[in-house]
């Protein structure tokens, strides 16, 4: 039995099992990601993040760090864009 079936199995969240990342979204005025490994770049115009999985950027105007732990961020300003880059997906 696989990760992915084991997690279904139980019943547990693929984040979990999988370290994905959450990336929720409110608006156009904050960003919380969960799962993150670390801050790359950190600017009022764009916030660059690694997770275990990829990359995540947040553009925009007015950004700053409204919250910080071991493994998650808020980000609040003026949200215009945020992309997210998979490096270890299979094509």
């Amino acid at each position: 039995m696989n990760k992915a079936e084991t997690a279904r199995s139980l019943g547990l969240p693929k984040d979990v099992v999988f370290g994905m990342p959450v990336i929720n979204i409110t608006g156009d005025m904050q960003v919380v990601v969960q799962n993150f490994k670390s801050i790359v770049s950190y600017e009022t115009t764009e916030v660059r993040l690694t997770t275990k999985k990829g990359c995540v950027g947040i553009k925009g105007k007015c950004l700053e760090i409204e919250y910080l732990d071991d493994d998650q961020i808020q980000i609040k300003g003026i949200i215009c864009i945020v992309e997210y880059e998979n490096h270890n997906r299979q094509k």
